[in-house]
Parts: structure tokens; C-alpha cells; sequence
């Protein structure tokens, strides 16, 4: 599969001189704060990727042509300077292809020979803050209406079943913006309606119609999909109304307008609650009832839903570049509902090459956060700054640092008290990123300080029958060097021991693998036969937590610990509901030594998903 290897900017809008960023074909969480260039950055991919849908290479060379007044050259660019943006893609075999939009090159046009950019055109989608507000930015008297916001926008990704057919010869085409694009501009002039280019122009807006309504139907079951992913209380529907040429002008029934009238799409929601009547279940503007949380989960539903139909309806290669690039994506949201739509993010789109950028430093820390909690490695941190060389504003990029990385610099420097700050800071962050979240609360649902974290992290390791020696050390590092109040006087030579002392305990934690194994709802079970080989007993156990799996250095990986609830059934009959907090190692292996030993004692091999009937060891990435 392709990915991006590099983006390379020179002289394009905030980016001065050539700029390159280094993705080596990982996923990208860029933080950049406010004109430092990362919308330069968002467009510069935007402008890129259309630019296959320009003939004319014109129409692109004129964003970096100086003489053209829409030219997106940096202002600071010297005359005779070239400007450009250029794309390194790298396969799976390491192979490298550069594609470049400039003012003297466009090789971006799709060839017998090469479609790399169309392909990965239609197989990426960059999605920013302005296209999401746009669902909800419609006064109150009026229906959200989504065919304005597709136009130049979604609609040339939408294929129809049948190829259009012109009154005026033009080549055949079943794209709808090439439909739209036709329609809008109606017949010039005006052909007479018994003769047949007028009928062959009346009939293209009448199948217009019908395929715009078969491509609604078509996805509307996959935006109430992640709606429900979303945790939403209601679905949508669509509800179109078509387009019209030369209709009759209102309150005549003999004058007719000779105008495309464009086709609106209105979005209805319908709420799930039973204890509201029917006629109020529908909300016909779904913008004056709901906040803009749920909007926004309209609005990226919708956008995926069609992210997910234009990859089925295309016929990609297997190694099609596919990136998913979101600007300022969850600026609106808050926290719980970031979390809820990040997940989604991280888990259904993890095949995509991700791009995300954000001017929020909490959200940066928060969906690092959430990355290490998935265990997706394959990750880049970048930092974008506004600096200024020479008198020229420009950005200044750079990888991010950890908490970690930035208290080992600071040991090395000897700036003992900072480098106790950063790793406090650390400490904080593993035991977020090692610790389920009602681990990390108190009974009234407080956050745990330090202490309690560092202390729970104890007891959890426990359950899960890590080694604990890293987490007592931690805990004996909390008492002096995570202790901030230490740090107004001490012996230097000691606090630095302990300061060396804590880096490496640290880094050797960070060396644990811990990621989501199975979901709290999931049911899986076992069977086992008596020694005596009288009695079966099958024992179904439902998940009542969110388990993980959890691998140190040089040692099998584990399940972590929880409640769960389960019955167990002796020869066909089905005994009881009960509950615990269970090891499902320990589970298995208490009740398999009062078996006849018959099924393998590894339980990796004997518990299996109930759903699916796959062993635990499928879901054991190590």
C-alpha cells in the first residue's frame, strides 16, 4: 500500500522556502498553534489532491503563478523563486514515487500508466471544522439542506449507475458532478419542448434525480450505523427534493421559468425514546433542537457513510494511497464526546494513513493519550510554531517531545528541578495511559492524585500478576522525587541519583505493552469434563469491564483482571447467575484441574468468543 513518505512545500502560502515534513509513511497528530501554518498545511493537501480534476494545468499552475490574483504564493517569496507542493508516496515494497504541483509542473493527471494521485484521490477524504459547522449553520425558518454544501465538494466522488446522455454530444460521463455541472447551466438556448433536444435534456434532469435519490438510500443505513457507534438517540433520514428545469413559474400555469432549479437534500431526525409520541419523534430541523454535539455527529456520520461508499463503488488498487486528513475535527465537541468519536477514529479508520491537526494543545495531549491506549505505535508527534527568520514570519516544525524526552534533557543539563517537574508529569501520564478508566477515579468519582494512581497501578499489576517491582519503585520515587515539595531544598548529588534513578524506572514501564483486548459486553466461554468423566460442564462468562492485554519484556502477555458475570451449565441445565472479579487465566485454570485434563491447559487455546467461536489467541497481537 502507498503512503506518504514526505510533504515537501515550497513558497506556499504561510511556508517559506522549501519545508519538508517527514511522516515515513506513519500516522500524524500535528499540533500547531495559531499561524504557524498548519491550515497552509491542510490546503496544501486539499489543492493537491483536487488538482486530478483539473484538465486545463492552468487552473493549477495559477496558485503559484506570481501574476495571478489567485496565486497562493508566500508574500515573502523572491521573484524567480519557483513555488510548489510536492507529495513522496512509498510503497510496501519501498518504492518511491514523487508528484509535484507547481507553476511549471503538474504530474498529477491520471495516465494509462499511472493513476497513483486519482486513485488515492478516491481513496482519502480531508475533512476540516468549516465543512462540519456548515451542517448546522442554517437559520431557524429554514431545513439543513446538504446538496450546497457537495457541490465542488463531495459530488464529483459520487458515480451514478447510468452514464449521462447529452443533448449536445458531449462525451459520455456518470460522474454527478459532470451531471450537475451539465443540468445547472440549463439548454443554451433554449431548445422547443416537442423536439428532442429538449427531451433528451428533460430526461437527464429526471434520472439525475433518481440517482441522487439511489445514492441517498443507499448510505443512509451506514450514517445511522455510526450514529449508534456515536452513542446518538436518534437516526436520521433523508429527504430530497428534486431538481427542475423550466418548471412553471408560480402562480402561472403557461409562463415557465427556463431555470435549473438545484435539488435539496434535507436531513430529518427521528428520536428513539418509547415514552415520546410518534408525531414528535420526527424532527424536520434537527438544527433548532439539538446542541452542536450532536450535529457534529450528524455531520461526520454523514461524511463517513460517504467516505465508506465512494471505496466500494471505486475500483482501487490494492496498494491505493488512502489518507484520512481532519483539521480542527472536534473543536466543538467536549470531552466525553471527543473520546467517544476518537475511538471510532482510531478504530475503524486505522487502515487509512491518518493526518490529524489541531491548534489544541489538551486535545494533542488527550489523543496521544488515547493512541498509547490502543497501542498503535506507528505514529508521528509533530509541533508547528510561528517564528520569524530574517524579518519572514515562517513555521518552525519539530517531533514533539515526550514528558519523558524532555526530562532526560533536562538531567542532562543538570536542571535537576525541571527535570522533576517533567517526570511528575510523566509519572501522571503512564499511569493514565496503563490504568482503566474507573481505576483511575475514586468511589465519588474524583481523580486519583499521583498517589492514588502510582497505588492503583500497584494493585492492578497485581490482579494481572505483573511483576510488581517497577511499580514499588515507581511508588518509592513518588516520595521524593514526584513529590514537588522536595524540591525546594536538596543534596544534589543525591536528588540526581534518584533523578537517574526514576528516568530509567520510567522508561522501563513504558516498556510494557498495554492495549484493549476485549470489550465489556462480550461473552465468551469454555467446557470442561470431570476426572471422573461423569459430569460436562460449560462455563459462559460475560465481560462486565473493558479487559487488556498486557505483554513485559520477556514474559507471555496476560489478560488483565475484572468483574464479570457468568453461569455455568452441569450436563444441560443451565445453574444460576453469579459474579466476581475474575482472572480469566486464573478462571480457567482453577476449574482445570478438576477436569480430566482431556482439553489443553493453556486457556489461550480453550476459551473462545461466544459470538464468533474464535479462540482468545486470535485477538493476541503478541
Amino acid at each position: 500500500m502507498n503512503k506518504i513518505k514526505q510533504i515537501k512545500l515550497k513558497h506556499f502560502k504561510f511556508f517559506y522556502g522549501e519545508v519538508t515534513i517527514d511522516l515515513e509513511r506513519n500516522h500524524a497528530l500535528i499540533f500547531g498553534e495559531n499561524g504557524s501554518g498548519k491550515s497552509s498545511l491542510y490546503w496544501a493537501l486539499y489543492t493537491f489532491l483536487q488538482s486530478v480534476f483539473k484538465a486545463d494545468p492552468s487552473k493549477v499552475q495559477k496558485y503559484f503563478n506570481p501574476r495571478h490574483d489567485e496565486n497562493l504564493r508566500n508574500r515573502f517569496a523572491p521573484d524567480g523563486e519557483d513555488s510548489y507542493i510536492k507529495i513522496v508516496f512509498e510503497d510496501d515494497h519501498e518504492s518511491i514515487s514523487e508528484k509535484t504541483i507547481s507553476n511549471t509542473v503538474v504530474n498529477t493527471r491520471p495516465t494509462r500508466s499511472d493513476t497513483l494521485v486519482l486513485q488515492a484521490t478516491q481513496g482519502s477524504e480531508l475533512i476540516n471544522y468549516k465543512l462540519l459547522s456548515k451542517v448546522h449553520d442554517f437559520k431557524n425558518p429554514f431545513k439543513i439542506d446538504l446538496f450546497p454544501l457537495m457541490d465542488k465538494d463531495t459530488l464529483m466522488f459520487i458515480n451514478f449507475r447510468e452514464v449521462l446522455v447529452r443533448h449536445d454530444g458531449a462525451p459520455a460521463t456518470a460522474n454527478a458532478q459532470d451531471w450537475w455541472e451539465y443540468i445547472r447551466k440549463g439548454m443554451q438556448p433554449r431548445g422547443k419542448m416537442h423536439e428532442q433536444p429538449y427531451k433528451t435534456f428533460a430526461a437527464a434532469v429526471e434520472k439525475f434525480n433518481t440517482e441522487l435519490q439511489f445514492y441517498f438510500d443507499s448510505i443512509v443505513e451506514s450514517v445511522n450505523e455510526y450514529l449508534e457507534k456515536f452513542k446518538q438517540p436518534f437516526t436520521i433520514s433523508f429527504d430530497p427534493e428534486p431538481c427542475t428545469y423550466d418548471a412553471f413559474e408560480k402562480g402561472s400555469t403557461t409562463k415557465r421559468n427556463h431555470k435549473t432549479i438545484p435539488p435539496k437534500i434535507y436531513v430529518h431526525t427521528h428520536f428513539n425514546h418509547e415514552n415520546l409520541a410518534e408525531e414528535k419523534r420526527l424532527v424536520t430541523r434537527p438544527h433548532t433542537f439539538l446542541n452542536e454535539a450532536k450535529l457534529t455527529a450528524i455531520a461526520l456520520s454523514i461524511r463517513f457513510a460517504m467516505l465508506d461508499q465512494k471505496i466500494d463503488s471505486s475500483n482501487l488498487a490494492d496498494d491505493t494511497a488512502k489518507f484520512l486528513v481532519l483539521d480542527d475535527l472536534l473543536i466543538s465537541l467536549d470531552m466525553s464526546n471527543r473520546e467517544k468519536v476518537l475511538d471510532i477514529i482510531l478504530q475503524e479508520f486505522s487502515k487509512y494513513q491518518l493526518i490529524i491537526l489541531t491548534h489544541d494543545r489538551n486535545f494533542f495531549e488527550l489523543l496521544r493519550h488515547r493512541i498509547k491506549k490502543f497501542g498503535q505505535e506507528d505514529w508521528k508527534y509533530i509541533e508547528m510554531f510561528e517564528c520569524e527568520k530574517d524579518g519572514i514570519p515562517q513555521p518552525y516544525i519539530k517531533e514533539s517531545d515526550t514528558y519523558l524526552d524532555k526530562a532526560e534533557k533536562y538531567f542532562n543539563l543538570k536542571e535537576y528541578e525541571i527535570a522533576g517537574n517533567f517526570l511528575r508529569k510523566e509519572a501522571e501520564s503512564f499511569c493514565k495511559d496503563f490504568l482503566p478508566k474507573k481505576w483511575q477515579h475514586t468511589v465519588e468519582y474524583n481523580l486519583h492524585d499521583l498517589n492514588g494512581l502510582i497505588q492503583q497501578c500497584l494493585r492492578f499489576a497485581e490482579n494481572a500478576e505483573l511483576d510488581k517491582v517497577l511499580f514499588e519503585e515507581l511508588d518509592s520515587h513518588r516520595k521524593f522525587v514526584l513529590n514537588p515539595t522536595s524540591h525546594d531544598s536538596y543534596d544534589v548529588p543525591k536528588f540526581n541519583s534518584e533523578i537517574d534513578g526514576c528516568l530509567k524506572t520510567l522508561k522501563a514501564l513504558r516498556e510494557i505493552k498495554n492495549e484493549p483486548f476485549a470489550k465489556r459486553g462480550e461473552q465468551v466461554e469454555f467446557e470442561l469434563t470431570t476426572a471422573d468423566g461423569a459430569n460436562t460442564y460449560k462455563f459462559e462468562i460475560k465481560l462486565e469491564d473493558d479487559f487488556r492485554l498486557l505483554k513485559e519484556p520477556d514474559r507471555d502477555s496476560v489478560i488483565s483482571k475484572g468483574m464479570v458475570n457468568y453461569w455455568v451449565t452441569e450436563n444441560g441445565v443451565k445453574g444460576e447467575l453469579k459474579h466476581g472479579n475474575e482472572n480469566l487465566k486464573s478462571f480457567y485454570e482453577k476449574n482445570y484441574v478438576k477436569s480430566d485434563k482431556t482439553k489443553n491447559a493453556d486457556y489461550w487455546e480453550e476459551i473462545v468468543f461466544t459470538a464468533t467461536g474464535t479462540q482468545l489467541k486470535t485477538e493476541r497481537k503478541y
